[in-house]
Formats: C-alpha cells, sequence, structure tokens
C-alpha cells in the first residue's frame, strides 16, 4: 500500500469517527436517552434504562478504541515506508560513493603504471643522455660511447676483485685502485681525457678542501679551507683516494711539493710526505654504477 492511499484510508476513517461523534452519537435535545438505548418501554424502570445506557457508552469507547488502534497501525505502515525510502536513497549514496572510490583507486593505478612506464624510459634513455652531455663537453660522439663502455667494463672488474676478495675471505682496501671503478677507468683512457670525462658529468676534478686538521702538517704549510689541491708530488689528484694512495708512496717525511688552486691562483706548497691531515671532496672514489650483483 503506498502512502497515498493510506493517506486517503485516514482521511476517511477519521472523517467517520468524527461524523459518529457529532452526528449520530448524541441524542436529540427532544429524544430521551431511553429511545436511543434500544428503545425500552415506558415503563421500564430507572435502573433498566442506566444500564442500557452504561451498555452504549461502552459500546463506543470500544469502537473508539477500535478506530485508535487502525489509526495507529496505518501510521506506522506509513513510518515503515518512509524507513524503507530513506534506506534506498541511503544505499543508493553508499553505492554512488563505493563507486566513486573505486574509479578514483582505478585512476591511481593507472597513474602509477604510466610513471612507471615513464621510469623505465628514462632508465632506458640514461646512457644516450650521458653521451648527448660528453658530446657537449667536447667528445665525439663514438670516443663518448667508447669510454662509456670502458667505464661500464670498469665496474664490473671492480665488482670482480670485490668478489673475489670475499670469497677468499680477504677485506678489499676501499682505497685500492683494484675495487676503484674510476681508477681503473682513469688508467685506461688517460688524465686529460679523464678530466675531460669529469667535467662533462658535472664532478670535481680536484680535491677541495673542507677542514684542516689543527696540529697537521698541512696546517703548517699554509693550506686552507676552500682550497683545491691539483697535484701531489707531480701527480695528478681528483679524488681523496688519490691522494691518500700518493702519500702512502716514498719515504716518509721527505719533502714534497703539492700544487693547489686558491681562488683561481695556482700555488705550490711543500709538505713531508706522509698524512696531510685535511678533509676534503673530490670525483667519486667509486662510480654510481659499482654496486650491482
Amino acid at each position: 500500500m503506498n502512502k497515498v492511499a493510506l493517506g486517503v484510508v485516514i482521511s476517511l476513517l477519521a472523517g467517520f469517527a468524527v461524523g459518529a461523534w457529532f452526528g449520530g452519537e448524541q441524542p436529540a435535545a427532544d429524544q430521551p436517552v431511553a429511545s436511543r438505548a434500544g428503545a425500552l418501554p415506558d415503563e421500564a424502570s430507572a435502573e433498566d434504562r442506566l444500564l442500557r445506557l452504561e451498555q452504549i457508552i461502552a459500546e463506543e469507547r470500544d469502537a473508539r478504541f477500535a478506530l485508535e488502534d487502525t489509526l495507529a497501525l496505518l501510521f506506522e505502515e506509513i513510518e515503515r515506508l518512509d524507513g524503507s525510502g530513506g534506506r534506498a536513497a541511503l544505499e543508493q549514496q553508499t553505492r554512488a560513493e563505493l563507486e566513486a572510490e573505486a574509479e578514483r583507486q582505478r585512476e591511481a593505478r593507472r597513474n602509477e603504471r604510466r610513471s612507471s612506464r615513464g621510469t623505465v624510459e628514462w632508465m632506458r634513455n640514461y646512457q644516450e643522455r650521458r653521451v648527448g652531455r660528453m658530446v657537449e663537453g667536447g667528445f665525439a660522439e663514438d670516443e663518448a660511447r667508447r669510454i662509456l663502455q670502458l667505464e661500464s667494463e670498469a665496474a664490473y672488474k671492480a665488482l670482480e676483485a670485490s668478489w673475489d676478495a670475499q670469497r677468499q675471505g680477504e677485506a678489499l682496501d676501499p682505497f685500492a685502485a683494484a675495487g676503484d671503478p674510476q681508477s681503473i677507468l682513469r688508467s685506461q683512457i688517460g688524465d686529460d681525457a679523464y678530466t675531460r670525462y669529469l667535467e662533462a658529468q658535472g664532478q670535481p676534478t680536484a680535491v677541495s678542501i673542507t677542514q684542516v686538521l689543527d696540529g697537521s702538517p698541512g696546517g703548517s704549510a699554509g693550506l686552507l679551507p676552500g682550497d683545491e689541491i691539483v697535484n701531489y708530488n707531480g701527480e695528478r689528484v681528483f679524488s681523496v683516494s688519490d691522494l691518500r694512495n700518493l702519500t702512502m708512496q716514498g719515504n716518509r717525511g721527505e719533502d714534497v711539493v703539492i700544487e693547489i688552486n686558491r681562488d683561481g691562483t695556482r700555488m705550490q706548497l711543500t709538505v713531508p710526505r706522509g698524512p696531510v691531515g685535511i678533509t676534503g671532496t673530490g670525483a667519486p672514489v667509486r662510480g654510481a654504477r659499482w654496486w650491482g650483483g
């Protein structure tokens, strides 16, 4: 039963009830109660008339209670129908929200796949971009490709040396040239080409001093933070690893000339062979692609 029909029924029942109450239930002013009370004879006693009147009142009360019960049931039905409509609307809204969330998740997965494909494409084009930078740095394309191939081979040689050392239970010196792909590459292409190679990669070509340790030979010789060590005893220095390896050659304490670049000016200082006593940065000790399996 829909709500419109229920409303009509309730209106009719309410109209009947009101009509019965105001129209049919009230005796006329000139009509005796006994006449409505079952047409008792005139000679009926007052007690009989009173009992009949009480019976009529009870019947009207029961009828009113029945009508109220019917109205209550009808109102409950209306509320149930309203509730069903509310639940249907709620369910429809919930379904719409779930579908919207599912669509957002699908779009996120599509974006993730696009990003993944973009990353793969970027990785595949990485070497070509490096070739382009080296060409911009003055290399011929064939030479650039040859150097990058040697770089890759040097990385594998360093990896193999580390693997062999571990297999034999030995600790590979991190400053040893055999475990440094950059040292291997440098030995293959020479210092001049290696300098241009570093410049094309945006890497430093000297050791930049960040700190001079107190009481060190470097401090006594006049080294300052910001100086760049270019040569040590006539040997080109590209990294802290290069500097360390050179200090361990020859006789400890012998005078060694170091060449530095200070604010664009080349200078020479003399230090005893051994630890210089500085911290600094330079070209990478190991290439970015050294780690692998």
